[in-house]
């Protein structure tokens, strides 16, 4: 465990729209066209806020997640989380909670995702996670938005969230991207984060080089972003602030699955922060847990002691 000082009052609220029940399934060697087998599938709840929610847990910090959940797949989603100690505050659907599948190929190392959309929740289940969400800004020492949204719900959903932390002066922290970002800014987010695809897609720009990669982040700054970090995997991440710039490399290591890494790293971020640490170091302690997501199968999992070994040796440098 950490410092035992991040138990005090207040809590993290991480709100999660779109979860995921996940199914991950490995194969010695995969054949598109062909009959493949796998040799062992492992099942569990996911979606990013969700993986937030479950590293912050493990890092011992206070965290409530907010999320739909909905059918027998939304129970075992719920059960699942429970297992790992995560608080949970669930908004029951009508609709079944969906179910994705990660396909890791171990013959090549590559990666395949499946993914099906989040059910659109009713004009009354809406009604009801942002009912909950002001009870739980009470407490709140800051909010989290992990995620793209459904299809078909409003683009405006985590701007109006955003603006209820702000009229309590609880700072957002948002993992997301495209429209439903862009109109986010305007609530000043403390911190965006969001990997160089996800950049690109937002600004509809191609990101090449670490010059572009820079000028789109102060991009997102001018329009209210007070920083921003961007990850680019094991290439390494930026971190964007209005009177500098910090280029961090991660550790080098073997992954078994990184889906989830930017999760963990979000977790990371909101730990260093709590911590009161000034930015880069939360950066860095972000990377480590990141790499320590990708050495596990399951996402959002990590193991504390290879965290602490790892962000030993994150590089970092203005």
């Amino acid at each position: 465990m950490f410092d035992a000082d991040m138990k005090r009052d207040g809590h993290v609220l991480c709100v999660s729209l779109t979860p995921a029940w996940q199914e991950t399934l490995e194969f010695d060697r995969m054949s598109v066209g062909e009959v493949n087998r796998c040799r062992r599938n492992t099942f569990s709840a996911a979606g990013k806020g969700a993986n937030v929610a479950r590293v912050l847990t493990t890092l011992d910090v206070r965290t409530v997640l907010l999320s739909f959940c909905g059918g027998e797949i939304g129970r075992l989603w719920l059960d699942d989380l429970k297992n790992a100690g995560v608080r949970t505050e669930v908004i029951q659907t009508k609709a079944a909670t969906r179910v994705c599948q990660t396909l890791l190929d171990r013959s090549t190392g590559e990666i395949t995702e499946l993914v099906r959309e989040a059910p659109l929740p009713t004009p009354t289940e809406w009604k009801k996670l942002f009912r909950r969400f002001e009870e739980r800004l009470d407490q709140a020492r800051l909010v989290i938005f992990a995620g793209a949204l459904m299809p078909g719900a409003k683009k405006t959903v985590y701007r109006d969230l955003a603006r209820l932390a702000r009229q309590q002066d609880v700072p957002v922290l948002i993992d997301s991207q495209k429209m439903p970002l862009q109109i986010t800014l305007s609530q000043r987010p403390l911190l965006v984060k969001l990997n160089v695809h996800e950049l690109g897609n937002t600004l509809n720009r191609t990101l090449r080089s670490d010059k572009q990669i820079i000028a789109a982040a102060r991009a997102l700054m001018k329009h209210g972003a007070q920083q921003v970090v961007v990850t680019h995997g094991a290439k390494g991440a930026w971190l964007v602030q209005p009177d500098r710039v910090w280029r961090f490399t991660p550790p080098r290591i073997q992954a078994l699955n990184p889906i989830g890494s930017g999760d963990a790293a979000m977790a990371g971020i909101v730990y260093g922060i709590l911590k009161g640490w000034v930015m880069a170091e939360a950066i860095r302690f972000a990377m480590a847990c990141g790499a320590a997501n990708a050495l596990t199968l399951t996402p959002g999992e990590i193991d504390v002691e290879v965290v602490r070994k790892l962000s030993r040796q994150v590089t970092g440098s203005t």
